[in-house]
């Protein structure tokens, strides 16, 4: 009996909230006509699907149902013997003979590795040949650390801290070896399997420890990769992993071994492409968002930081697409426990991850396609945002239309609009979030509304899920206070607890159950009112209150027809 009046109590709490919703005074409508052809775009898909990985050893050790972006796949690793780096020559398929003055091929170690993902349930999306072999270090004297003649490497630069980050010294040897392993590939795979894989040359290459040569040894690089790969499979697909247009190492202060700044290589990469016949089928960026700045979340004046110096170089490769090879939206780049970039764990996280997410959705035809992430391994599961946002895969996406301003100048109000053509369906995300500001201040009252086909008075059953920082497991852990001993020195909590808390914090993390989970409310009802343009069907309409940082859902289906 308890248990049924509590379910009744619950039931009026909600629909009271509905109706209280229906009666807010909107300052911001987001909308779209789901009549219009002219506002359709592409198909919403799945932008958050590729996972990437290290030259694994044992198979690709990530969730089902992800692709694979496999990094120093063809060798030139480094290994740590006694707290000294050393050349990891196990893994290189390639050697060189002093002897006969030969470079010999040795693929089994690399088709170890391949076999253990080609057999197993992940998709192999894209490999990627950024570090040669250590073979093609041959031929290099390396001079003292410091110094620059503008001919050779520093000693230093012999291994990087991820390996071998030169130019091959033999050119002509190194573009026998990329027809070798693709020859390779496809005598033991079949020609239409490596079809299906695509092939980066390098990555990050503005980053020293990735590529310690010039702009001008990368072009020429990429063009004699490029054309060994199309020597043996000339329709396969070839790209290139940057740093952002503009991009400049360290404030230039950092010099190559000709005596020049580190800088974004993506103008002349593309211009030389363009005049020399080269072709490149996609194109990928980094970018980290580090919550705590504020330019990082500019999702309104990113495309143009990023995305629009490509797709708007004259001589752009317009069929080619742009990945963020390297995402992650994190506290910081540099944990105190030396692990590398912390992720953001807060509500703040989900919501630049979707603002995100719309941009690419925006410009889908400018190219823009998907994100790879690190780890995402067996266990693992998507966040709250990016499994709300994939239950809207294969919709037809529409335009969406903004009207008003937030009462808050900080908040930025945006939606994605989509319909089941073939299931009467309609879907609405809602999102606020802020530039300026990471506080949470006083919720934005916002008016979503859409145009259908169907006549005035059609019966609509609709449900929410409300995401934001109240459900978020972390905020509601942290709402009163921790002790002092569960959080390590120097740590922003917004961080991902496994990271930030002490052993003793981690374990109380790990045995706390989120007392507010985020769930979709039950169904309820509504007519559809009479369009304000004198056109045949109905409007949609529905008011709510966005909190800071938070999105909506709201699911609607056409009951009588």
């Amino acid at each position: 009996m308890i248990k049924q009046n509590y379910n009744t109590i619950y039931k009026v709490f909600i629909l009271c909230c509905c109706l209280s919703f229906l009666s807010v005074k909107a300052q911001v409508t987001l909308s779209t006509d789901f009549t219009n052809d002219d506002l359709k775009k592409s198909s919403l898909q799945n932008i958050w699907v590729v996972a990437n990985r290290i030259s694994p050893e044992n198979g690709s050790n990530i969730r089902s149902g992800m692709k694979m972006n496999i990094v120093r796949m063809i060798g030139g690793i480094k290994k740590t013997v006694n707290g000294v780096a050393q050349k990891d020559l196990d893994f290189d398929p390639c050697h060189y003979d002093s002897i006969k003055s030969t470079y010999v091929y040795n693929w089994e170690p690399l088709i170890n590795r391949l076999n253990k993902i080609v057999h197993s349930q992940t998709e192999i999306l894209q490999i990627a040949l950024d570090q040669p072999p250590w073979a093609f270090q041959y031929g290099y004297t390396f001079i003292p650390e410091g110094t620059c003649d503008k001919v050779h490497f520093r000693e230093n630069e012999e291994i990087s801290h991820y390996g071998n980050s030169l130019p091959p010294a033999d050119k002509q040897a190194y573009h026998d070896f990329i027809k070798a392993l693709i020859k390779k590939l496809v005598d033991t795979y079949g020609k239409q399997k490596v079809l299906s894989w695509r092939f980066r040359v390098g990555s990050e290459i503005e980053t020293p420890d990735h590529w310690y040569g010039t702009k001008q040894d990368f072009i020429e690089h990429f063009a004699n990769t490029e054309k060994a790969v199309r020597a043996i499979l000339p329709t396969a697909k070839i790209g290139v992993h940057t740093r952002a247009p503009g991009f400049l190492y360290k404030k230039g202060t950092v010099l190559n071994y000709k005596g020049e700044s580190f800088a974004s290589f993506a103008n002349d990469l593309i211009t030389y492409s363009y005049d020399n016949n080269l072709s490149y089928d996609f194109w990928g960026i980094s970018d980290y968002v580090i919550i705590n700045n504020a330019m990082h979340r500019d999702m309104l004046g990113k495309f143009d930081q990023f995305f629009a110096p490509l797709v708007e170089h004259p001589k752009w490769n317009a069929n080619a697409t742009i990945d963020i090879m390297e995402y992650a939206t994190v506290t910081t780049m540099s944990g105190e426990d030396m692990r590398g970039f912390i992720n953001c764990a807060t509500s703040h996280k989900e919501i630049v991850e979707l603002a995100y997410s719309n941009l690419f959705y925006k410009n889908k035809e400018k190219g823009l396609d998907s994100f790879y992430r690190w780890g995402n391994r067996i266990g693992s599961k998507n966040s709250p945002a990016i499994s709300t946002l994939n239950t809207m895969q294969g919709m037809q996406h529409y335009k969406t239309l903004s009207k008003g301003s937030a009462n808050a100048s900080n908040n930025i109000l945006d939606a994605v609009f989509a319909k089941n053509e073939f299931e009467n369906k309609f879907d609405v995300l809602l999102y606020n979030y802020s530039v300026k500001s990471l506080d949470y201040i006083e919720a934005e009252p916002v008016t979503i509304l859409f145009k259908s086909e169907y006549p005035v008075g059609t019966v609509v059953k609709y449900r929410k899920l409300k995401y934001g920082k109240s459900h978020n497991k972390l905020q509601n852990f942290l709402l009163n206070g921790v002790p002092s001993d569960w959080v390590k020195k120097g740590s922003d909590l917004k961080g991902d607890p496994k990271r930030t808390l002490t052993k003793v914090g981690v374990e109380a993390y790990g045995k706390y159950t989120n007392p507010n989970p985020h769930k979709y409310t039950g169904w309820f009802e509504l007519k559809s009112t009479a369009r304000m343009d004198g056109k045949k069907g109905s409007v949609i309409k529905m008011n709510t209150l966005v909190s800071s940082f938070s999105f909506e859902k709201y699911e609607f289906k056409i009951v009588n027809l």
